[in-house]
């Protein structure tokens, strides 16, 4: 397969509209928590599936556990987006979030996946709105994972080459830190591209 190159305005663009769409998502989150955030300046990285396990790898922590969720989106943008926050953050999350000093695995679950419908929903939806398209979500996925191994080996054949959108998300008062990913893979890459080409014709036109 071919890959597919991106040109400096290409990944300028790209920049500038996740920065949008992690601001929305800071604003949201912070609604939701009821806390001051922050939400580290997206790192976009283009890679194949082993750059893709080597970035995580050299992100996460190897010697904790962690919630790991996974949401694919699909439509005339496709991808996956994965949220994962240490079994730590997690429990700190439950209890801020409903109030529980001592919240229960449900609860956890609970916590997680409201916190990832929101992060996916905003990020995915504001960067599709710039683009002009709409996108379907599919219902997400959690689970716990020793270290930092998320990318298991079906996964990993799926993938030729892969964008990767990353940034961290930081309430350092109540202890929740998470890591988000998201995912654009093969033919994706090429409709990518092209709807950021438009975007680049809207700008200069």
């Amino acid at each position: 397969m071919k890959l597919i190159e991106f040109s400096g305005d290409h990944l300028d663009v790209l920049r500038e509209l996740m920065n949008i769409a992690v601001g929305n998502a800071t604003a949201s989150i912070a609604d939701l928590l009821k806390a001051f955030g922050t939400m580290h300046i997206p790192k976009i990285t283009i890679s194949d599936i082993t750059g893709l396990k080597q970035y995580i790898q050299d992100t996460i922590p190897s010697e904790n556990s962690h919630y790991v969720t996974k949401q694919l989106f699909g439509g005339p943008l496709g991808g996956e987006f994965i949220f994962v926050i240490t079994d730590e953050s997690a429990i700190n999350l439950g209890n801020h979030l409903y109030d529980i000093d001592a919240p229960n695995d449900a609860d956890i679950y609970d916590a997680v996946i409201e916190l990832t419908n929101i992060l996916s929903a905003t990020m995915i939806s504001r960067l599709t709105e710039e683009l002009n398209v709409k996108v379907q979500f599919f219902v997400p996925s959690t689970q716990i994972i020793k270290g930092n191994d998320l990318i298991d080996l079906d996964e990993a054949q799926g993938y030729v080459q892969v964008i990767i959108i990353s940034t961290q998300m930081e309430f350092q008062n109540q202890n929740i830190n998470g890591h988000i990913f998201i995912l654009t893979k093969d033919a994706m890459i090429q409709s990518l591209k092209d709807l950021i080409d438009q975007k680049l014709e809207e700008l200069y036109a």
